[in-house]
């Protein structure tokens, strides 16, 4: 289809008509409305001076033939056909049609510039908008190089026209000249000459530059069919991406440009050798302005490569490009972006809880797990890998979200085995599944603590034990090989959380006589005649049998925090107005959702307004300085404006056993043993009576009964057994999943130090008082599992006290108080 002068005026005034409709006054709009208005701005005006250039030569056309040869009766109009300026510069009568159907949508981001209007601005509006300015900054560079070709071959055709028909004197006589050109005839006789490309592609690069153009454009494979308009386009994109851009300092280091932008520029030597052998090119039409084009194109290119053949002061030096690079890299076109068609999105910000290393095959590649909270129960796993070695590999990155509520989480790590197992985990969710190796214990137990709600005490992690269960009406023993963890219900501390309370002043604990008292250190057995209670202060302390005890069978796991000696912490009571624990700890620190529906719990109102709405649970955030005692209270709206205080009654540690039959199925399962005051560990079943026994056994009993088991058994293979379900979110309390009838379970440990820490030794001790029990506990006498009972039993007795202190208070009319905000 032709087209005409006529055509491109019409378009130059539907572009200054939009800008007109939206950028003609002063409003008080943003910057990027602005922009976006200077975009159509530019492209109206560009539109006008080929409106110009196209005048210029009509006008020169009437000019000389009326000058040189009015008698010959040469016309006095003269046209071109101006169809390619299309094919080159782009639909821009379409682009200018989509930007005035935005405007005349969104009129009234002229003059607002409020908080809404920006957010839906950001949101909805700014992707449209850069699409149509990516649009309109192509036709806008196009025309600035097509201008130049352009006059001279509209002025070449006046010349060629004018020339045949004179004689030599009157040719003598003839000097075009235009708006660009001041010299058309030199323009004419420079344009047949041939322009240099110092730089040469070399073989192996332009290889990858044939298969890459061969693998959307089969046709290439053979000479001359190279896409003209397509690798026209490629070649002024790969040209913005080159050196162009580039500028040189006085060193060598400061003259050497990206091996990205120097590839960019190779491209463009190899695409304009493409170009200058199609045959589109060669047989385009005398009225095309494609010739024009492309030669302007190849001298752009020659000006850019005699960069790196000036003079020595000023060259740029070629940087090494030999080496493999990204594939992405060698890509000739650069084809449409259609992730732009997808809906305007954008992420929010995420919080970053947890960021673990992962192990690598090499020094120089970097691997990480980082975890982003998204909701209360809903989390996202980044893994991500570099190579910090080279920029240029791109980062690769697996994401994967999870739901506490539903994720399944297979401890392979924990698998019972003579042999030690690979930090491994699987991780299961409802549309995706990865297997993570962890760097180092600790790492795994964290991770591992995310996912359920649970802190594995200490780190206290035992292999190697066998395990006997005791079920009334069985004659034998049900024995299974075990390895045996002992959790405690705690909320989970973020990466940053942690840094902030690591720099907070000493834990403050209470002391149920109400005494302040300093707690000491605890890696040899403790000395002191202090009274008072230091049941409080067993979550922070390490404990051993002896100073400097070290287990080699529980796999590089420690009891306690460090194995540092640790700052006494002072014993100071506290409020028990004030709400205790983070929004986490309401839920990890308290029973299942189950529980929390059934269990008693007391609530202290501060208002007597009627109710107008169900109550609706809010956790508080507010923190607390008795972290290791803490229930779990909950600040909960009952309606109309309303709030009140919930006593969630706190989750009992566990005893988790991990399990692998010996019969010839060798079936995995889990066990998971409540610790309550009355399950205790009876020396009188074993030979642990004295001191000095090397018995190897630990036996668990209740004193008003059966043991508090529950059993999952995992019946559909290594996928089935999962972990996940003794985590806060789905862990039913008993009934489900009990194991009735179980009266006793004996374990049999592999080395008697492995027996002494998870139950210690017998002592001379007399407790009469709550505080002489705590001081037999931290000296060891009773190993991890007494230290973690004690600490669920102080809980729990918290827990009752904070209850009978609320039960007891008067109603406060009216807010809470000003501490108890949120």
């Amino acid at each position: 289809m032709s087209a005409s002068a006529s055509d491109v005026i019409r378009t130059a005034a539907l572009a200054w008509e939009i800008y007109r409709m939206g950028w003609s006054e002063e409003f008080d709009a943003s910057q990027q409305y602005n922009d976006f208005g200077n975009d159509i701005k530019s492209l109206a005006e560009n539109l006008n001076n080929i409106v110009r250039v196209v005048e210029n030569a009509r006008a020169t056309w009437i000019q000389e033939s009326v000058r040189i040869a009015r008698s010959r009766g040469l016309p006095l109009q003269k046209d071109w056909d101006l169809s390619s300026l299309h094919e080159i510069i782009g639909d821009y009568n379409n682009t200018l049609e989509d930007c005035k159907k935005l405007l005349e949508q969104n009129y009234e981001f002229r003059n607002n510039r409020n908080f809404a209007y920006n957010i839906e601005w950001n949101l909805v509006i700014q992707p449209k908008v850069d699409r149509l300015r990516r649009r309109l900054d192509s036709h806008n560079s196009k025309i600035s190089i097509l201008l130049k070709p352009l006059e001279l071959n509209l002025l070449s055709d006046i010349h060629r026209d004018l020339a045949d028909r004179i004689d030599a004197v009157h040719r003598s006589i003839l000097h075009l000249h235009g708006l660009l050109i001041p010299d058309v005839e030199q323009a004419i006789s420079e344009q047949g000459r041939v322009v240099l490309i110092p730089l040469i592609v070399p073989a192996d690069i332009e290889r990858r530059f044939q298969t890459a153009a061969e693998r959307f454009y089969p046709a290439v494979r053979s000479p001359g069919n190279f896409p003209l308009q397509a690798g026209a386009d490629a070649f002024v994109a790969h040209m913005d991406e080159s050196t162009r851009k580039f500028t040189a300092g006085n060193f060598l280091n400061e003259r050497t440009p990206e091996p990205k932008q120097y590839l960019s520029l190779l491209k463009c030597v190899w695409i304009m050798r493409c170009l200058q052998e199609s045959y589109a090119l060669q047989t385009a039409p005398d009225s095309s302005q494609w010739p024009g084009y492309i030669a302007q194109l190849n001298e752009d290119l020659s000006v850019e490569c005699l960069r790196f053949t000036a003079p020595s002061t000023q060259r740029l030096i070629p940087p090494d490009v030999s080496s493999p690079r990204p594939e992405d890299e060698y890509s000739i076109w650069p084809g449409e972006d259609i992730s732009e068609y997808i809906s305007p999105h954008s992420e929010v910000y995420l919080e970053e809880v947890l960021k673990l290393s992962m192990p690598s095959p090499s020094p120089s590649l970097r691997r990480d797990m980082t975890v982003y909270k998204l909701d209360a129960t809903k989390y996202r796993l980044v893994e991500s890998i570099e190579d910090t070695t080279n920029p240029a590999t791109r980062r690769q990155e697996y994401k994967m979200e999870i739901d506490l509520k539903t994720v399944n989480l297979t401890p392979i790590y924990a698998t019972p085995s003579s042999r030690p197992k690979s930090m491994e985990v699987q991780i299961h969710s409802a549309s995706a599944k990865t297997n993570p190796t962890f760097q180092e214990h600790k790492q795994m137990l964290r991770f591992q603590h995310l996912l359920t709600g649970y802190k594995v005490y200490g780190r206290y992690d035992q292999a190697m034990v066998t395990v006997s269960f005791f079920v009334s009406g069985q004659v034998k023993p049900i024995e299974e090989h075990a390895r045996i963890q002992i959790w405690l219900p705690h909320p989970f501390a973020s990466s940053n959380s942690q840094n902030v309370s690591a720099a907070a002043t000493p834990t403050t604990l209470q002391s149920p006589s109400s005494s302040t008292i300093q707690s000491p250190t605890i890696q040899g057995p403790l000395r002191s005649n202090t009274r008072g209670s230091l049941n409080a202060s067993m979550e922070s302390m390490t404990i051993g049998r002896n100073p400097g005890f070290k287990n080699p069978s529980m796999e590089s796991t420690t009891i306690g925090r460090s194995r540092d000696n640790m700052t006494p912490s002072r014993l100071t009571k506290s409020s028990s107005r004030a709400s205790v624990g983070t929004g986490r700890e309401s839920t990890a620190t308290g029973n299942s959702r189950d529980d929390v529906r059934s269990s008693r719990f007391s609530m202290r109102s501060f208002t007597t307004k009627s109710r107008q709405r169900p109550p609706s649970v809010m956790t508080n955030s507010s923190s607390t300085s008795r972290r290791s005692t803490a229930t779990s209270i909950t600040t909960i709206s009952t309606g109309a404006g309303n709030r009140a205080h919930l006593h969630t009654k706190p989750a009992k540690p566990l005893l988790v056993i991990f399990l692998k039959g010996k019969d010839a199925s060798a079936k995995l399962a889990i066990v998971a043993i409540q610790m309550d005051d009355k399950t205790e560990v009876k020396r009188e079943r074993c030979g642990c009576r004295s001191s000095n026994s090397n018995c190897k056994s630990s036996c668990i009993e209740r004193s008003d009964g059966s043991l508090l088991v529950q059993r999952w058994d995992a019946d559909q293979g290594l996928g089935s057994w999962n972990l996940a379900k003794l985590g806060v979110e789905q862990r039913k309390e008993l009934p489900a999943d009990s194991w009735n009838d179980v009266k006793r379970v004996s374990l049999n440990f592999d080395r008697t130090e492995d027996r002494y820490t998870f139950a210690g030794s017998p002592c001379a001790c007399k407790p009469k008082m709550q505080h002489d029990l705590a001081r037999c506990i931290l000296d060891g006498h009773h190993g991890v599992f007494g230290v973690v009972k004690q600490i669920g039993s102080q809980r729990l007795r918290n827990y009752h006290q904070e209850r009978e202190c609320a039960a007891g208070e008067n109603l406060v009319l009216g807010a809470l108080p000003e501490e108890e905000q949120w």
